[in-house]
């Protein structure tokens, strides 16, 4: 067997996902797809290693046979290189949504681990002071098997958090820049008090405390409606309408990391609305999504003092690419006035061949869509491609993206917005690429978040302005 110090070692230092070459065939059941671009089998390396090192770690103590590493150290190596590594689903989605929250208790993790190796260490090389000394050759074998990837796992860990403290800094700048320092800097002065169960984690927002009203849509979806803070009258209050993630088949309303960016925008006199759809089959979801949108768009004044209806739409992941489509849409251009994309999955066919294949078939996000979303029904690929679906009424857009997102590559949110100065010239369309951050970057918490959400109220101010 393998050592998992070795898989993981690999992992670490060359196992950074790349984009497959753009001749691969990814649309044919074909064993000669895979004959003629060995690259296809290649990039599932870091899939096989990484597994290979975690299964190793958990198993070496059931087989006596094998027990020549330390399991909880291998398996701590194996964690620690997953913070700087970019891998596409299926095993992308661990990765991103794991080492979200370890970059969190790193510092924690880099001092466990160096403790370990140092005591390790003091252990193991005892005996070479002793009368009865040992062979060195077995020490320093014992010493590799435990210590050493005790360290190495602390090294690991420990600039991983230093990493992640410079990431901060660096998404400051890039918004600053986008947006300006000034409107940004309003913005950080003008953040609300979060719930304490919030600060601990975004997943713990106690929407019972904040009596949020959820209304019946007619054909099976329902609308969360925040309350109204005082100040203003309810004709001038901007709208924001909120789709929420889940990989189009799981998540609702309440129940995803979004929640920080709802509860800033309520607390700044927005009227926000989250939509809970189906999703049982395609076009479940967006056909959910925009009777939602005309329910929410009926019970508003169809003027707001004297000016047209003002709605920006959002959505992250899954929910990025139904509020895409959503913009794209026709009836609803007179209304909107921007769109916010978090992370948006906006190729689900994957026709810009950025995801891993299998090694017999179409890639994973392709199979995963059509067999999953589309029932196998092939009719409605052309009207789940939001790259296909730009048009010049395509409202201003802003989309916060992670560089190293697996699951979502931002290399298709860079041509989604090649599309839309293609189609129009908008002063107001930017994509923000966020330093090191992966998909759904929001579920570490901390000052990342912060930072992220300082931007978004920073873009949207002048929406704000508009109406109030």
């Amino acid at each position: 067997m393998l050592s998992p110090a070795v898989a993981t070692m690999t992992i670490a230092t060359s196992c950074r996902w790349r984009p497959l070459p753009a001749e691969v065939d990814c649309s044919w059941l074909m064993f000669g797809s895979v004959v003629k671009n060995p690259g296809m089998m290649a990039a599932w390396l870091p899939h096989v290693l990484l597994v290979h090192a975690v299964v190793a770690g958990c198993l070496v103590p059931l087989s006596p046979a094998v027990v020549w590493v330390d399991p909880f150290a291998a398996l701590s190596v194996a964690l620690g290189s997953t913070y700087r590594i970019q891998v596409a689903p299926p095993l992308g989605l661990a990765i991103d949504a794991g080492s979200a929250v370890l970059l969190k208790i790193s510092p924690l993790l880099a001092a466990l681990s160096t403790a370990m190796g140092a005591w390790g260490l003091a252990d193991v090389l005892a005996p070479l002071r002793g009368p009865g000394r040992e062979d060195a050759v077995s020490v320093m074998a014992t010493v590799c098997r435990g210590p050493l990837l005790w360290l190495l796992s602390g090294l690991l860990h420990g600039t991983g958090a230093a990493w992640a403290a410079t990431r901060t800094s660096s998404a400051e700048l890039r918004f600053a820049a986008v947006l300006g320092a000034e409107a940004v800097g309003a913005a950080q002065r003008e953040r609300p008090v979060l719930p304490l169960t919030a600060r601990l984690h975004p997943l713990l927002f106690p929407y019972k405390a904040f009596e949020i009203q959820q209304e019946d849509v007619p054909g099976g979806a329902t609308v969360d409606m925040w309350p109204l803070q005082p100040g203003g009258g309810d004709a001038a209050r901007p709208i924001f309408f909120f789709v929420h993630g889940g990989a189009w088949r799981g998540g609702n309303s309440r129940m995803n990391p979004s929640c920080l960016l709802l509860h800033r925008l309520s607390m700044r006199g927005w009227q926000v609305c989250a939509v809970n759809y189906r999703k049982r089959r395609w076009p479940q979801h967006i056909e959910d999504c925009g009777a939602a949108l005309r329910f929410v768009l009926g019970r508003a004044p169809a003027e707001q003092d004297g000016e047209p209806l003002r709605v920006v739409v959002g959505g992250a992941s899954a929910g990025g690419h139904l509020a895409a489509l959503l913009a794209s849409q026709p009836e609803f251009a007179p209304a909107l006035r921007g769109a916010v994309l978090l992370y948006p999955a906006l190729d689900p066919a994957d026709d810009m061949q950025q995801f891993l294949p299998w090694p017999f078939g179409p890639s994973t996000i392709r199979w995963f869509f059509q067999l999953v979303v589309l029932r196998g029904n092939r009719d409605f690929w052309d009207e789940a491609k939001p790259l296909a679906q730009i048009t010049p009424a395509f409202p201003p857009c802003l989309a916060v993206h992670g560089e190293l997102d697996g699951l979502a590559p931002v290399v298709v949110s860079r041509a989604f917005f090649a599309g839309l100065a293609a189609a129009r010239s908008c002063p107001r369309d930017f994509l923000v690429e966020v330093p090191g951050a992966k998909h759904s970057f929001e579920v570490g918490g901390g000052p990342m978040n912060r930072v992220v959400l300082d931007g978004i109220v920073a873009w949207l101010r002048p929406i704000e302005e508009q109406i109030s």
